[in-house]
């Protein structure tokens, strides 16, 4: 089963309205198709979903109208993908200090250093672990800075993974490097959904809807 939002056309309930109901993929009106593979992280799974004469009871609806709903658990949601985040910069962190023995007579001239990284992790951490103590919170104040962590979050990913590269130089080239892989990974971090544009969007929406603009 998977959760999904849909907005009603017609029937008892009003249109227009939109509810999250749980969607059964062994239901005969559900196809899922797997998308073509990704280059590194895939989630639990993504594939192009058709519903066609798929019947959803009552049981299976989660939320109606779902925007209340979607409301209290969207900072939840979003602070798990977090964690992502928070691991891919670790070890890139830890690759960088790893080849320090052999590389740092000319490493040192790269900007950015593995205590760069760990002095941002533990500020991303922190910043992570007070907002998951209230991830029900629904104030506009609590909603930005959940958006503006896991911005900071996801390009900081693509940072660290980037400087681990430079770090490793031709061996974290290597297909058999996890350098490279952490690369991969990050990208996964910077473009799921809510990508990094996205999150730029949002940030520019919440704004204008504060100052009162259309």
């Amino acid at each position: 089963m998977f959760g999904t939002i849909f907005e009603i056309e017609t029937g008892e309930v009003s249109a227009g309205e939109k509810v999250m109901f749980l969607a059964d993929c062994a239901d005969p009106g559900v196809t899922l198709t797997p998308c073509k593979p990704f280059l590194a992280m895939d989630g639990t799974g993504t594939y192009a979903v058709q519903f066609r004469d798929a019947f959803i009871p009552d049981s299976q609806v989660l939320a109606a109208p779902a925007m209340p709903f979607v409301k209290n658990i969207r900072a939840g949601f979003i602070l798990m993908q977090v964690g992502m985040a928070l691991g891919l910069i670790r070890d890139c962190a830890a690759i960088m200090h790893s080849v320090r023995p052999s590389l740092e007579h000319v490493n040192r001239f790269l900007p950015q250093q593995s205590e760069d990284f760990a002095a941002l992790l533990t500020e991303l951490e922190a910043e992570t672990m007070e907002l998951a103590a209230t991830p029900y919170e629904t104030s506009n104040a609590y909603w930005r800075r959940v958006i503006e962590l896991r911005l900071r979050a996801g390009e900081a990913s693509v940072a660290a993974a980037n400087a681990a590269m430079l770090h490793c130089g031709a061996r974290g080239y290597l297909r058999s490097h996890r350098a490279q892989r952490r690369l991969r990974e990050a990208y996964f971090v910077a473009i799921v959904t809510p990508a990094t544009k996205q999150l730029r969007k949002m940030l520019a929406d919440n704004a204008r809807e504060q100052q009162g603009e259309p």
